[in-house]
């Protein structure tokens, strides 16, 4: 198996974001008297365009919640008066630099809005080096659509068989199943339904454990268990 690329989601998989996000839909949904169903989360993290606002329509009084919880949620004077590095999921720093030493190419694939991407990794005390960024506000279609992959491959030259994908949610998973990407998934907020884990390939505790298994697949073992 020779990956030449690495591709990242955000929020949950690089920042330790999703748990705030989820803690202001929750708070706005006590405000307002809004229901949310046990899935909720699952089924909007990771997601964007027609696919999320179909879903947010379909739960009663979430429509309206989404604009207040999205006002909160993508707050970029919030994000950026966080101290340094208190957002990084462990690893972080580390796999980046690895990469970077190894000849990996790099691209952050984010359903989240450029801006707001940007502003997180300046949280960073270390500058993140990457070759390419590609997010929600430039693509036509959100996970688990292929497309926010396949432009990052192609701007990274990377054939889709060369990457490797890391996500947090199910509908990036789903994603890189489609973009025909190698995949692994690393845990946060969701736990897999029976769909995703049939497309799970690799599994790591955490961004440093990417870094022992990218070691094993370079040296030839292309049948790494999940841990």
């Amino acid at each position: 198996m020779d990956i030449k690329a690495v591709l990242f989601d955000c929020d949950g998989l690089m920042f330790d974001t999703e748990i705030i996000a989820q803690a202001i839909w929750r708070e706005g949904a006590r405000e307002y008297g809004v229901s949310l169903p046990d899935n909720f989360f699952e089924k909007i993290t990771g997601a964007g365009g027609k696919d999320l606002l179909d879903y947010i329509r379909s739960v009663p009084g979430a429509e309206e919640l989404m604009k207040i919880s999205r006002a909160r949620r993508f707050d970029l004077n919030f994000w950026g008066s966080i101290h340094t590095d208190c957002l990084n999921r462990p690893g972080l720093i580390e796999l980046f630099q690895w990469l970077n030493e190894n000849g990996y190419r790099i691209a952050i694939c984010s359903s989240s809005a450029r801006q707001y991407v940007e502003t997180l990794c300046k949280g960073v005390s270390v500058e993140l080096q990457y070759d390419a960024i590609v997010c929600g506000d430039m693509v036509t279609h959100a996970k688990p659509d292929p497309e926010i992959f396949l432009r990052g491959a192609e701007l990274l030259g990377a054939k889709p068989e060369e990457c490797m994908v890391l996500e947090d949610s199910k509908q990036g998973i789903l994603a890189a199943s489609r973009a025909g990407m190698h995949r692994c998934f690393i845990p946060d907020t969701i736990v897999p339904d029976e769909e995703m884990k049939k497309e799970i390939e690799f599994e790591a505790g955490d961004l440093n454990e990417v870094i022992t298994l990218l070691k094993k697949l370079k040296a030839g073992e292309d049948h790494v268990e999940s841990d």
